[in-house]
């Protein structure tokens, strides 16, 4: 059974084993209320309709009716998860469902940088900077009127950059506080600090 959870991302820190510093990243993981559970039958595919995070701003009517509905606190997102069993609609999902053994797929929405060129957003080297070079960070040739005649879609250009969805995988669960709703993970995890992500066990 897959098992995944909303949390938001806190910021890094370190912790030491033995006299090593070890580089985590601390999510906050509250309670992820049930506002549905949606099933086969009914919706064509099984899954857990959620709502989680701080509210911002007043909800619509037809939003703030699913709230009433399902005698849930507003909240600012609503999300999808994998069915657990057990739990129904009104309820909630807690750290009590991850099994800290387990490595963790963790999913967020990286920084917008806006329109970057092809050395910040591709890592090229550039052009050098000597002997009449008036073109320093610019991309090069990028075909050929010839062969191939076009230029080849997915070309590395310059273009926007960031404010897309990434995942990184498996990630070592290094403790959990519960009272707190704290779940630390070894290394970085996608987004700014504040950014909702998703917490994904096999």
């Amino acid at each position: 059974m897959t098992v995944a959870i909303f949390g938001t991302k806190v910021g890094m820190t370190r912790i030491f084993d033995g006299e090593t510093a070890v580089a985590v990243t601390v999510v906050e993981v509250r309670s992820n209320d049930v506002l549905e559970v949606k099933t086969a039958d009914k919706h064509g595919y099984a899954a857990l309709k959620v709502a989680v995070g701080p509210l911002r701003r007043k909800p619509s009517k037809p939003i703030a009716g699913e709230f009433k509905k399902a005698d849930v606190a507003p909240r600012r997102f609503i999300r999808e998860i994998p069915v657990i069993d057990g739990v129904a609609t009104g309820g909630k999902v807690t750290l009590a469902a991850l099994d800290l053994a387990k490595l963790v797929d963790v999913s967020g929405l990286i920084k917008g940088r806006g329109f970057a060129g092809v050395m910040k957003r591709h890592n090229f080297s550039g052009h050098k900077a000597t002997h009449g070079t008036c073109k320093h960070r610019g991309p090069g040739s990028i075909g050929c009127r010839m062969d191939p005649g076009k230029v080849w879609k997915g070309k590395r250009m310059a273009g926007h950059w960031g404010d897309e969805q990434v995942t990184v995988r498996n990630l070592k669960i290094v403790s959990v506080d519960a009272e707190k709703n704290l779940v630390v993970l070894k290394g970085a995890i996608p987004g700014a600090t504040g950014t909702l992500v998703t917490l994904k066990q096999a």
